[in-house]
């Protein structure tokens, strides 16, 4: 061995003269950066485009007028929606408005059974309308709410095989003992006209029974029952009432949940949890579902749930839950409305809803549907869908892991056979040094954007949420933070112990494969059936390298380094894939989660998740340049290094300067993408207090300009409320109270300096001023038992003009009227939430308390009391129309309304608030 070789059998740092001299021969370097930036973006407008795409929505009735088929038709469901939400409008339980889409849906349905009449083999057609009482616990955000219902309403349609309902022996059929349950809800929200969520599946159910019903049905097999559920948003009611208590629930083999967090885009299937329903989605002619959105949702990340929870939950079903998710700027506000929906998405919903159902109905047994998560799901960019066990995704990983380390086991022993210099032993700590160095570049281009988010959002620049308006723009301000930590590492690397390839670019490209077999490796190992992920990008990385070993790596001189060891085909061999194959999951990542940092509450750190998740994009997005920045050596990285920062610096000034005020780009909100406040006329019956409650749902700064507007317009000071006692300014949203907090304004002085009633103008106490009528609270069968200390009594509610009433106490609870629910075995605090249907205005509510000794004297003479807090929604004020109860000719929400910026969206609250001794 020479004394050259000896000197350089490390590689060192004192070689890198030799490295950075024979790099530097390497010509065209820009051009090489923008092939493999042309490569990247080629993939990812690729992927745009067929992430995006929808199908041409049809616009005929429903009926073919060149072929006679009957369709499913975009126009008919819009027309739907559009009665739904911009003739109704808000149809929350316990309005006319929710009455009056029950009668509507009725009249259609009415509508459609009759055409069937005379349609040849066509289904069997039933219709129930379902009005129920009952009660269930809903536990969300870490809190038990009790929930409570009092004639909500269901309307359900089944159509089974045609014929009669019994065979020849009088027994039921097979068909209708066995059914597909298809499921959406026609009630809205609070401060929100439902046009997708959750017109849009209502629509589209609508518009099945009409398809489905038109067809001949000799040769189905199994029911579907359609359930148009009333009250899904008051937690999930009328779900629960039918899966419990009606007729048909026995019936029901599985599910197909429909509902909305978004207003454009397609449907996604995002939670399954059987392998034949996955299966049946595969009959949906555009699929788009991922495990991974279904082990996001498990994780109680996302912020959102439907009714498929009850479905699981007091059903035992297996089934499949759809949504459309996309722009969810507008989802749960004013201004999810029929103009806002985007050609072709109802289209897409409907079609792959009725392929599903249509299969399971003609094709499925639905009978030994195991609940199972041991299965691999993924569509690939709507084109085909793929499902496979994890028993299969365990070997074909671990196969992959194997090949990939037996590819690397034989570049190191070939590199060893051509280079004696380079021991057997130097070459495998080489490969171990840079794999590690890939994970370390990947947690420092995930971890070093919060730096830049700690920053923007510091006092020094305050800048909050700049990326929240446009979902793009995180990746704007944060990716390149991310490129800088990734590469980076790759540059410290060079200079830490440990011996170096001789040539860095080929050595990294090879350490990419070990690195993603042993994320592949590890994740396999965890049972996540998401770990697909990884072995995807392992087997591209894997082909690529084996085909630059066997078609583009330069044969000849052995160690010239001047001659590139990666083929300026193999980027685009494992560029194009890998980022085509990548971006379709980074489309729909950001899609969710930016918008849904707009309702995550002000305590959570939107910018550093935000900034997690475009770092995580910059890494991943383009996985081969890592080892493309080591092509023409580390000065050149240097350079690279450089220009990535000082774009960073440039953005982020950019920020400072444009995201102050409303028209800069950084700034967060404008009319499309609204900041949600939530504000609410409190009045306290008790004591005459009335306030305006005001409360944000994101973590933007910019409520200040709000509250010193309102601090000006009604001359009082603002009063920031924390703790408990902000709680208990949200009570009638309980438990999304524990999300809100916020800020009030004492109104009575307003009131009284603009009421035209000398009596309001002058008095003390605005109690008896308060608008009727008001909510009253009664005991009724009242009666103690000495011997066990149990009093029992029943509450009897009657709030006439109001809806979504809430009562809450402390106590020891031994028996009470909730259903399948036991009290807890010690005193404690209960609210109670309760909800009436259109034209009931009483509830009860049956309860047993344990009386605590101390007031057991009390109680045996009949004088024990327990103290209720009860709160109750004024009909009027929930829609933002302008309509509430004045105050001596007073509104106050008018006053508000007046004030508001046109970046806000607002959901409108005015509610009673009285504390009972009973």
């Amino acid at each position: 061995m020479t004394s050259q070789a000896k000197g350089r059998t490390d590689f060192r740092p004192d070689n890198f003269a030799i490295m950075d001299k024979s790099y530097g021969k390497r010509k065209g370097a820009g051009w090489s950066w923008l092939r493999l930036i042309a490569y990247c973006s080629i993939a990812f407008v690729l992927s745009a485009h067929l992430h995006y795409k929808l199908p041409t929505p049809i616009t005929h009735r429903g009926v073919n007028p060149e072929t006679g088929a009957v369709e499913f038709s975009e126009r008919n469901a819009i027309e739907t929606i559009s009665y739904l939400s911009d003739t109704l409008g808000y149809r929350i339980v316990g309005t006319m408005e929710e009455a009056q889409s029950a009668d509507y849906l009725k009249n259609k349905i009415h509508d459609y059974k009759q055409a069937a009449v005379n349609v040849p083999g066509s289904p069997t057609f039933d219709v129930w309308v379902q009005q129920e009482t009952g009660s269930h616990r809903f536990d969300i955000m870490d809190h038990m709410v009790l929930k409570a219902y009092t004639n909500i309403t269901n309307i359900i349609v089944r159509l089974s095989c045609p014929g009669e309902h019994n065979d020849m022996h009088g027994e039921r059929r097979p068909c209708e003992d066995n059914a597909i349950l298809v499921n959406s809800h026609f009630d809205t929200t609070l401060g929100s006209p439902g046009a997708t969520d959750d017109g849009s599946g209502t629509a589209v159910m609508l518009e099945i029974i009409r398809v489905l019903s038109q067809r001949d049905w000799t040769g189905y097999k199994n029911s579907i029952v359609f359930l148009f559920n009333g009250a899904e948003e008051t937690l999930q009611d009328a779900s629960h009432a039918f899966i419990t208590m009606h007729d048909l629930k026995t019936s029901i083999k599985s599910v197909v949940n429909i509902d909305a967090c978004g207003t454009t885009g397609r449907e996604i299937l995002f939670q399954a949890n059987s392998r034949e329903m996955i299966e049946a989605y595969k009959q949906a002619p555009y699929p788009h579902g991922t495990v991974m959105a279904n082990d996001v949702f498990r994780t109680g990340l996302i912020l959102s749930d439907t009714d498929f929870r009850q479905f699981v939950q007091y059903g035992n079903l297996t089934g499949i839950d759809m949504a459309i998710y996309k722009n969810s700027y507008l989802y749960h506000t004013h201004l999810d409305i029929t103009k806002h929906l985007e050609p072709g998405a109802m289209q897409h919903l409907g079609e792959n809803t009725l392929a599903i159902v249509d299969h399971l109905a003609k094709n499925s047994s639905l009978l030994g549907i195991e609940p199972t998560s041991e299965i691999v799901f993924f569509d690939v960019h709507g084109l085909f869908f793929m499902v496979y066990s994890w028993a299969t995704a365990f070997k074909i990983q671990m196969a992959t892991v194997l090949l990939s380390y037996a590819y690397i086991g034989y570049i190191i022993y070939k590199s060893s056979r051509s280079t004696p210099y380079r021991p057997l032993n130097v070459l495998v700590l080489s490969y171990v040094r840079s794999t590690v160095s890939v994970w370390i570049s990947a947690i420092a281009a995930i971890l070093l954007p919060i730096t830049v988010a700690l920053l923007i959002t510091s006092s020094v620049i305050n800048r909050h949420m700049a990326w929240f308006s446009h979902e793009w723009y995180g990746g704007l301000i944060f990716a390149p933070m991310g490129l800088f930590g990734a590469y980076g590492v790759q540059y410290i690397f060079y200079s830490l112990p440990g011996p170096l390839h001789v040539d860095m670019e080929y050595g990294l490209f090879n350490s990419l494969v070990t690195s993603f077999a042993g994320l592949t490796f590890v994740t396999t190992l965890t049972g996540v059936a998401s770990s697909y992920f990884f072995w995807v990008f392992t087997v591209i990385l894997l082909l690529s390298a084996i085909i630059n070993e066997l078609f583009f790596k330069p044969s000849g001189a052995k160690y010239m380094l001047s001659e590139p060891k990666i083929g300026a085909w193999t980027y685009a061999i494992a560029t194009l894939p890998l980022s085509f194959s990548y971006s379709d999951s980074v489309y729909a990542l950001v899609d969710i989660f930016v918008p849904l940092t707009g309702r995550m509450g002000v305590d959570t750190p939107v910018d550093v998740i935000i900034a997690i998740i475009f770092g995580s994009v910059s890494f991943f997005g383009c996985i081969p340049s890592l080892a493309h920045v080591h092509r023409f050596g580390k000065k050149c990285l240097l350079k690279v290094l450089t220009c990535v920062m000082v774009f960073q610096i440039a953005v982020l000034l950019s920020v400072f300067v444009c995201g102050g005020s409303p028209g800069g780009w950084a700034f967060p909100y404008d009319e499309m993408h609204p900041k949600r406040l939530f504000i609410q006329h409190l009045k306290n019956l008790t004591s005459g207090e009335a306030y305006i409650a005001i409360a944000e749902a994101d973590k933007g700064p910019y409520l200040d300009t709000v509250l010193d507007s309102l601090k000006m317009e009604l001359n009082v000071d603002v009063e920031k409320r924390t703790g408990s006692e902000g709680v208990k300014d949200w009570d009638s949203v309980y438990p999304f109270s524990h999300f809100l907090g916020g800020y009030r304004l004492n109104t009575a002085p307003y009131i009284r300096a603009h009421s035209e009633d000398l009596q309001v103008s002058q008095a003390i106490n605005l109690a008896d001023k308060f608008p009727g009528p008001f909510p009253v609270l009664t005991v009724h069968n009242d009666s103690y038992d000495p011997t066990t200390n149990v009093r029992s009594f029943s509450v009897y509610s009657m709030a006439p003009s109001y809806t979504w009433t809430v009562i809450s106490f402390d106590g020891h609870v031994v028996d009470w009227s909730i259903q399948n629910e036991d009290p807890l075995p010690h005193s404690s605090h209960y609210v109670v939430r309760h909800v009436t249907g259109f034209g009931n205005d009483g509830w009860k509510l049956d309860l047993a308390i344990k009386v605590p000794e101390a007031d057991r004297e009390l109680a045996r003479a009949g004088q024990w009391k327990m103290r209720f807090e009860f709160t109750a929604l004024e009909k009027e004020g929930f829609a933002g129309r302008g309509e509430e109860r004045l105050i001596g000719g007073v509104g106050m929400l008018g006053v508000i309304q007046r004030i508001l910026p046109s970046w806000t969206t607002t959901t409108w609250l005015s509610s009673a608030v009285q504390e009972w001794e009973l």
